[in-house]
């Protein structure tokens, strides 16, 4: 999307520093924080998320390179059932933390 209008904003001192806080926080530069913030998207900050999303990916690696082990009968196919609701419970806490119904 092509950003082409700009915005000017008088804020204290205090706001000023209150709002930079909050986006640092969130990872987001000061413009796009304010932007998400005033349209009313909710602005979610997760410490660590890109760790689990990193041992996430490793773990669907690991499941995938299993299957491909059953499907070619070099081992035989475990129950699985534990793992998928380890992970059905994951997806469900990240999925709430984006939930709109909730209060922020």
């Amino acid at each position: 999307m092509n950003k082409t209008k700009l915005i000017t904003l008088r804020v204290t001192e205090k706001e000023y520093q209150t709002i930079k806080k909050k986006a640092t926080k969130s990872g987001m530069s000061l413009s796009r924080f304010v932007a998400f913030s005033a349209v009313g998207k909710k602005v979610v900050s997760v410490n660590g998320l890109p760790e689990v999303a990193k041992q996430l990916i490793k773990i669907g690696t690991n499941l995938n390179q299993l299957v491909i082990l059953c499907h070619q009968g070099r081992v035989a196919c475990p129950n699985l059932s534990r793992t998928r609701r380890g992970l059905n419970n994951i997806w469900q806490l990240l999925n709430s933390l984006t939930d709109p119904t909730k209060p922020s």
